[in-house]
């Protein structure tokens, strides 16, 4: 008997390990449940944040027809870079085969590309003059260089030749002729 009072009243009662194990795996899942609910909202709001894709299809109605008509320039073909050095090419080696390989150092510039119909200039060191050139079959080609009158005669292959890039020529009588 002594044995049972031993047990029975002095001593605390302790709790068994595995019911503190209990405790804290209910904890554990709690706190899990808890964080799965929230990063579930989180990701939910973050969905519900992002801006909505716009559809394809706008509208079914016709788009407005503009009240003002666009302003059309004339067609003139602007010239590509490699026209344009093209056209460099061809010029510096008509001059060379016209004045010999001393032009061969000539700057040549072009000034203005219109249509078929060139002008430019070709300079060095000391100075320099202008050239004219026509588009033939595709190929560019010399009509005049120099630095002083430009003769009709020059022109006579070249009717259609702009005024306004050679606005007068001179006759045979080295008279000036307005074109």
């Amino acid at each position: 008997m002594e044995n049972a009072a031993e047990n029975s009243g002095n001593s605390p009662v302790k709790s068994s390990p595995s019911k503190g194990l209990i405790i804290l795996l209910i904890i554990i899942i709690f706190v899990l449940a808890i964080s799965l609910i929230g990063i579930g909202g989180y990701m939910l709001g973050q969905k519900n944040n992002q801006p909505k894709k716009q559809s394809v299809v706008q509208s079914a109605l016709p788009s407005p027809i503009p009240t003002q008509e666009p302003s059309i320039t004339p067609s003139v073909p602007t010239p590509t870079i490699d026209e344009e050095s093209l056209l460099k090419q061809t010029i510096k080696t008509a001059l060379v085969a016209e004045h010999g390989s001393q032009a061969s150092s000539l700057n040549i510039t072009v000034s203005k590309i219109e249509g078929a119909y060139a002008s430019g200039a070709a300079s060095e060191q000391g100075g320099g003059g202008m050239w004219f050139a026509a588009k033939v079959n595709g190929i560019w080609k010399l009509v005049w260089d120099g630095n002083g009158m430009i003769l009709c005669s020059s022109l006579t292959s070249y009717p259609n030749y702009p005024a306004d890039m050679i606005p007068e020529c001179w006759n045979d009588k080295m008279e000036s002729v307005k074109r």
